[in-house]
């Protein structure tokens, strides 16, 4: 075989650009004689497209002999084996997927290209062909691989998995995102993995405190006892909620304008709208005239100490008017909080109270104290991500159990029912505390909300005893506390033999990771004693044991136990494989694509009928307590959320502008922003703020 173009070596840089490594020799071709190519006819395009793809099949040749000399196109990767390849450091051209093969139309190219890549010895040689179609299925193999990697790697970025691809879990698994981060933690070690007992920081959302002319049409609305419905004067200005819908799903009636809304059922709605401390006082006045609003909702606002004082002059003034005052995220501080005590304990109206990340801190202990036992009819308290941390944990429920102990003839318990304290810092010490009052005559708390701490095994095993004795508890959650099998064992065997548990959440919190907190890791060694709970506790409804590394086969055993028990809701995923089950793999020289996980690896038909029973048998038990016509899908959007929280108060809470922004980042079309700007001054300038700022005081 005779070669039509003489190849000259030239020093020259890789014309696949610079990757860390330059091909010393390229292929430059001096000019054909004539237009024959391997003695056949050849058009001098023909030609000169062969002498280009030699070109770029020389330099990948020398790019991946140089770079992965091990490369072996005929393996079969998985999609983790995909990923891990240095496709970022070693790119080939994606046209090199299609270079002319020997059994082609295009064949005459492909033997051009052959002679100019492996010059042949004699004439009617077969050797070079042979040798440029083995490399060029290895080069094919390289971009096959390329492709593939740029869809997983999109995949992974994008919060998804498919195909096997696990990032860390492995292949099967149903949630390989949240199983990769729980894994990679394993039981959780203190000495390795602090989790501080000061509790998370009280840090609200990044916002900005809002001009007073968005406002001002709200406002008036509210001085002229506004309500959920429009008046002449305001017609213009605002909106009926929704086009008249109402409230999304509920259809409860309002009044939307600009920067807030007026429900039927009085709640008041200023979620994220910010009046910071600067509107704060103009607020207050214009509710004062206003006897229709009894549910306060200024979640986010950042008010500060000047718009807790403001707060607390209303209370002063009219402490029949509200039941529910919704705080969280206002930067109320520990000296702001005493004021707003002292006049919260005045006020038999008020049965809830939310203050959720508001720095109040340990300090704030003996205030909190007095917000319990002197408020008459306080229901609900939140306490979340409020610095109150271990200590000043410990130091409420020691106070609160002496509090108990004082014998006083005709005392009632308590009035607090529901009680949320995650992201505290809780551990031991404060664990010790709380199960002291919990088994105290006072207590009288069916909803407790202890997630996101590092409570531990041993601060499991301490309140364990407090829940055995606590008959009236109801609702008890540890999402993200730190669990390993043995603090969950103490747990489980408490609700075991309680009278009255209906709810309990062992299962991962979303914000563990913002929170800096610990995953739980319950392993099969509790699947046993879950089993004996479900068969012999009868009033429990909800139990969710969340991602865990509880094996499959173990699961389907407690799968089991659940068509014996009360539940209407359960909801476990192991992050661990089927031991049965194989890994999808892509073999670049021989697969077009990767096979689906199901199809080479589908559930059992045993697998299926266990699944199958135990959704009718929660079903079965929903419709038992809510009629025969409630459907299961109807349970989940309507019941379920009451199982794990108490409706009558927390309902009043709802606001469309949270669910609105939460609805906006599950579907992607808001980022929900958590951190704020190093360079912005605002908490400082809240957290200093002089006021009253109102000009016109009419009261």
């Amino acid at each position: 075989m005779a070669s039509a173009a003489t190849l000259q070596l030239t020093s020259a840089n890789s014309i696949l650009g610079d990757y860390g490594y330059r091909q010393p020799y390229a292929l430059t071709p001096t000019a054909p004689t004539n237009n024959t190519v391997d003695g056949s006819n050849a058009t001098p395009d023909d030609l000169a497209e062969a002498i280009r793809l030699a070109a770029l099949c020389r330099e990948a040749f020398n790019l991946l002999d140089a770079r992965m000399p091990d490369f072996d196109h005929a393996k079969s990767y998985t999609a983790d084996e995909i990923l891990s390849l240095p496709m970022d450091r070693i790119r080939l051209p994606d046209e090199l997927f299609s270079l002319p093969r020997r059994k082609s139309a295009r064949s005459r190219l492909a033997e051009a290209v052959a002679t100019l890549l492996y010059p042949a010895t004699h004439d009617n040689a077969v050797s070079p062909i042979i040798r440029y179609d083995a490399a060029r299925v290895k080069l094919r193999a390289w971009v096959a691989l390329q492709r593939k990697h740029d869809i997983f790697a999109a995949t992974k970025r994008n919060g998804h998995s498919f195909r096997g691809l696990t990032g860390g879990a492995a292949p099967g698994v149903h949630a390989p995102v949240w199983a990769s981060r729980i894994l990679a933690q394993g039981p959780w070690d203190p000495s390795k993995f602090p989790v501080s007992p000061a509790g998370t920081k009280a840090i609200p959302m990044p916002v900005s405190v809002a001009d007073a002319a968005d406002l001002a049409p709200f406002f008036n609305h509210l001085e002229r006892g506004g309500t959920h419905e429009l008046d002449e004067a305001s017609s213009s200005l605002g909106t009926r909620l929704d086009g008249g819908k109402g409230e999304p799903f509920y259809g409860v009636k309002g009044a939307e304008f600009r920067k807030g809304v007026v429900y039927q059922d009085g709640r008041m709605d200023l979620c994220k709208m910010v009046v910071g401390p600067d509107h704060i006082g103009s607020l207050m006045d214009s509710l004062r005239p206003n006897p229709f609003v009894r549910h306060f909702l200024l979640g986010n606002n950042i008010i500060g100490p000047v718009g807790a004082q403001e707060i607390a002059r209303f209370i002063r003034e009219f402490p029949e008017r509200m039941d529910t005052w919704y705080l969280a995220g206002n930067c109320i501080d520990a000296t702001s909080f005493r004021v707003l005590v002292d006049a919260l304990v005045e006020s038999d109206a008020v049965t809830n109270v939310w203050l959720k990340r508001n720095p109040l801190g340990p300090v704030a202990a003996a205030d909190v104290f007095r917000l319990i036992t002197e408020t008459k009819n306080l229901r609900t308290l939140d306490l979340d991500q409020t610095e109150l941390g271990d200590a000043g944990i410990a130091e409420l429920f020691q106070r609160l159990t002496t509090f108990s102990s004082v014998v006083v003839p005709g005392r009632k318990k308590l009035p607090l029912r529901n009680i949320y304290l995650n992201g505290n810092g809780i551990s031991t010490k404060a664990a010790s505390a709380i199960a002291a009052f919990l088994s105290s005559p006072a207590c009288g708390i069916a909803s407790l909300y202890l997630s996101c701490n590092p409570l531990g095994d041993e601060g499991a095993q301490v309140l364990a005893s407090g829940i055995r004795q606590a008959i009236q508890l109801q609702r008890l959650s540890l999402q993200s506390a730190g669990l390993t099998t043995e603090g969950a064992i103490d747990i489980f065997r408490a609700v075991t033999s309680h009278p009255g548990m209906r709810m309990l959440d062992v299962g991962q919190a979303y914000a563990t990771l913002d929170l800096g907190q610990a995953w739980n890791y319950i392993q099969n060694a509790s699947a046993p004693v879950l089993c004996e709970l479900l068969s012999t506790n009868q009033t429990l409804e909800y139990l969710n044991l969340g991602h865990c590394p509880i094996t499959p086969p173990e699961l389907r055993r407690i799968d089991a136990a659940v068509l014996n028990s009360s539940l209407l809701y359960y909801s476990a995923d192991s992050i661990l494989p089927e031991l049965h089950r194989k890994e999808p793999t892509f073999n670049p020289s021989a697969d077009a694509t990767m096979p689906e996980l199901h199809s080479i690896s589908a559930p059992t038909k045993d697998d299926k009928a266990l699944e199958k029973a135990v959704d009718a048998h929660l079903e079965a038990n929903v419709k038992a307590r809510f009629g025969t016509d409630m459907t299961y899908t109807r349970f989940i959007d309507e019941e379920l959320r009451w199982m794990a929280s108490d409706k009558n108060d927390v309902r009043k809470i709802d606001s469309v502008y949270r669910n609105r922004d939460a609805g906006f980042a599950r579907r992607k079309q808001q980022l929900l922003v958590k951190d704020w700007d190093s360079n912005d001054d605002t908490l400082d300038r809240v957290m200093n703020a002089k006021g009253p700022f109102c000009a016109a005081r009419k009261h």
